[in-house]
């Protein structure tokens, strides 16, 4: 634990020290900092880290790169910061950048884990429905459902907190609002016809499971709430502000937000099944091979909203299901490093890196440190992951595979076989990990001193 101390006292004083440090928050691999002044940053001495895979500026972040025990790293610091009296809220709001990418990961990715391990849980019942072990009418499959299916179907809830969290709103406005649109009350006028509120025609739709009128309702609430903040007397703020916010944001968004933000959705879902109707062939090439570098831009996370609006709408998403490539195709690339470590380059480094980043690839679906730790660092590497994931996500795409639930891509995902058609998938998904391997293997490295 001691070498964690020291390695994330040196990660804190290579981004400037905490004097520097607006707020710092987590993902699966990395540390995302949010700074005052970038230029401070020693990017060099923190590539030199032998914890670091790599550096990213994104979305206004500095983003270090650690890997799977980046909760590790991110409590040391964190503990540093506030020894040091260093919060972390930006103290300077009105110079930050407003960052499509950054709101929507900021919204989905406190949620990442819960939404993985409840689709993992869907998916188990299906197996075991399939298999006739459970029935689907027996108790423990529907308490096990309910586990599996809560965090969907209350997504405007939680949507609705983390994100007025990420604009430092009250978040538990932002939840009532999203719970508002799942009230029994309100579900219970779902199908009535001829329903008016304020002279104004209600038609109630079921917003379970849905995300895009959630963002244009916090939307409006953080604007509404700004201007609370300045009209109304602090003293009276605590309750005042809620109350009016609950009173004029609910109505509207039955009325107008609601109904844009699901019609919004319903296009945007349409439009991507209408490529894919065109030409599923050339659709899966270009977003297979283009998938892993939507990574590193930060810009995968826009394509969360419209991933689960299909599910609602269809059942199944075929960008996951041609974006699953994209993932073997990165394991590949680590496998095949691994393979000519061992028998070309007999370098005990990379080979110990490449085969332990392998390993969380296949298992936990956890990619980041491939693609910052070995790909993107070569030209060729890039090449052969763009090769591998178009390959297979033509072929993906071409027949059909698609996702069943939100999942993290990993060798348990096929196991509860949370695609369709399987055979299919494995068949698209295999052909990318085989291309990429083979083609780092022989082609991946200049010589056999290049790491």
């Amino acid at each position: 634990m001691s070498k964690i101390s020291d390695d994330a006292q040196a990660i804190l004083n290579y981004v400037g020290g905490p004097d520097n440090v607006n707020s710092l928050v987590h993902c699966v691999t990395r540390l995302r900092f949010e700074l005052k002044d970038n230029q401070k940053v020693a990017k060099d001495k923190l590539l030199a880290l032998p914890c670091v895979i790599s550096v990213v500026n994104s979305g206004g972040q500095e983003q270090v790169v650690i890997g799977t025990k980046v909760a590790d790293y991110y409590d040391v610091i964190q503990q540093l910061l506030a020894n040091q009296r260093i919060t972390a809220k930006p103290k300077t709001a009105k110079h930050s950048t407003f960052s499509l990418t950054k709101v929507i990961s900021g919204a989905f990715m406190p949620l990442l884990s819960v939404m993985a391990g409840a689709g993992m849980v869907k998916a188990l019942l299906t197996v075991l429905a399939s298999t006739h072990l459970l029935s689907t009418t027996s108790t423990p499959y529907l308490v096990l459902s309910a586990a599996g299916n809560a965090i969907f179907y209350f997504l405007p809830i939680f949507v609705g907190i983390t994100l007025a969290k990420e604009f430092k709103a009250d978040p538990f406005v932002g939840g009532a609002l999203g719970a508002a649109l799942l009230e029994p009350s309100f579900t219970g006028l779902i199908g009535k016809h001829g329903l008016n509120l304020f002279g104004m025609p209600l038609d109630p739709i079921d917003y379970s499971t849905t995300v895009f009128p959630i963002f244009i309702i916090i939307g409006a609430y953080i604007l509404l709430d700004q201007l609370l903040k300045k009209i109304i007397p602090q003293q009276l703020q605590i309750f005042l502000n809620s109350m009016i916010s609950l009173i004029i944001l609910v109505p509207a968004t039955v009325l107008i937000f609601g109904p844009f933000g699901n019609t919004v959705g319903n296009w945007i879902s349409t439009i991507i099944m209408w490529l894919f109707s065109k030409s599923r062939l050339v659709a899966g090439l270009v977003l297979g091979a283009a998938y892993s570098f939507l990574t590193v831009l930060g810009l995968h996370w826009g394509l969360v909203p419209i991933t689960l609006q299909n599910l609602k709408m269809y059942g199944g998403d075929v960008i996951g299901g041609v974006g699953v490539c994209a993932v073997w195709a990165q394991i590949g690339v680590a496998l095949g490093t691994f393979l000519y470590s061992l028998f070309k380059n007999k370098d005990a480094k990379l080979k110990g890196l490449s085969g332990s980043i392998t390993i969380t690839g296949i298992f936990a679906g956890v990619t980041e440190p491939i693609l910052y730790g070995l790909i993107m660092p070569s030209k060729r590497l890039i090449i052969i992951t763009a090769i591998a994931g178009g390959i297979g996500g033509a072929i993906n795409a071409s027949l059909h595979v698609m996702v069943k639930s939100f999942l993290i891509d990993n060798i348990f995902s096929i196991i509860m076989m949370m695609y369709k058609p399987i055979g299919f998938m494995i068949l698209g998904s295999g052909i990318a990990l085989i291309t990429a391997a083979v083609l780092t293997y022989f082609w991946g490295f200049e010589s056999q001193k290049q790491k």
